[in-house]
This record gives C-alpha cells, sequence and structure tokens, in this order.
C-alpha cells in the first residue's frame, strides 16, 4: 500500500465482502488484519492503520483461542465491520468507534494523559 487512501479503500473492500457475504467472516478479518500491521509500510498519520491492526487481531484471535465463543467473535466481527463502513472517514466518528471498540469492547487499557508539570513563579 502507498498511502493512507489506497489502505482504506482495501480495508473497505474486504468489510463489505464481510458484509455481503453469508461465508463466515474470519477470513476476511484476516485480510483486514494483514492490510493493518503489515500492508501499510507508513501510516501518513492515519491512526486507522494501527487501531484497526488491535481490533481486528483481537477479533481474529478470539475466533481462533475460543472455539466454544465462535458465534460470538463472528457475531462481534460483522458488527466491527457494518460500524467501520459507516464510520469510515469522517476524523470524529472513527476516534470514537476506535475508543469504543479497543477500550469498551475489547478491554484495552485507557491510558491516562501524562501530569501536567506546573512551572513555579
Amino acid at each position: 500500500m502507498k498511502d493512507s487512501e489506497a489502505f482504506r479503500a482495501a480495508v473497505r473492500a474486504r468489510v463489505v465482502t464481510m458484509l455481503n457475504s453469508d461465508a463466515s467472516p474470519y477470513e476476511p478479518a484476516l485480510e483486514v488484519l494483514g492490510l493493518a500491521s503489515g500492508g501499510m509500510p507508513v501510516d501518513h498519520g492515519d491512526e486507522a492503520c494501527h487501531s484497526l491492526a488491535l481490533i481486528w487481531g483481537e477479533l481474529t484471535d478470539w475466533f481462533e483461542l475460543r472455539p466454544a465463543e465462535t458465534d460470538q467473535s463472528k457475531a462481534h466481527m460483522i458488527t466491527a465491520a457494518r460500524e467501520w463502513v459507516a464510520v469510515e472517514g469522517g476524523q470524529e466518528a472513527e476516534a470514537l468507534y476506535f475508543d469504543r471498540w479497543l477500550h469498551d469492547i475489547l478491554g484495552f487499557e485507557r491510558r491516562s494523559a501524562p501530569p501536567q508539570v506546573q512551572e513555579r513563579s
């Protein structure tokens, strides 16, 4: 991938395939993970590259590592895909999507802001 726009178009194509198919979402999810984790040499400041790698890495790991929860993991993949299509391209909407998926759904710890040093007068 040469740029953020091409990366996003490739991700969108995989996500749309996932949503328009009756097949398992796992294979297209792996493709999104591959694009996000290795298909983009430079992210040009696009948070989507890093955040999508984390989200789809967790979702595919869930599918692979907890076979008793396959139906749940597949449902989450479809939901994540559907929501991505709805927010992709809107900076604020994407930020909310990443925050919700990474922290509220997948349980990544939120980083607190570094302490502010106050200057003495």
